[in-house]
């Protein structure tokens, strides 16, 4: 049986103990809200301070022209895992 979680004030819910640990999220962790159809999807997330991530001079180059392919419209956007690797192995 699945958990039921009932809103709180100011909107508020509490994730299971159960579902909690087995995904590893904490207090003070990030956690993304979207909505598909009726559903809402709750994805944990992790933020990384941008100055602390460094580059090797060929990642530097990698992000380089993956922004350029992003600015310039050369991306291929894909609905769904099995799209992607499809679209991988083509």
């Amino acid at each position: 049986m699945m958990p039921l979680v009932q809103l709180r004030d100011k909107s508020q819910i509490t994730i299971p103990s159960s579902i909690r640990k087995e995904l590893g999220i904490k207090k003070g962790d990030y956690l993304e809200i979207t909505k598909e159809g009726d559903r809402i999807i709750i994805i944990p997330k992790i933020v990384v301070d941008k100055s602390s991530v460094t580059l090797s001079e060929k990642g530097e180059k990698y992000l380089q022209e993956a922004l350029d392919d992003i600015k310039e419209g050369r991306i291929k956007v894909n609905n769904d895992v099995e799209e992607f690797i499809d679209n991988l192995k083509r």
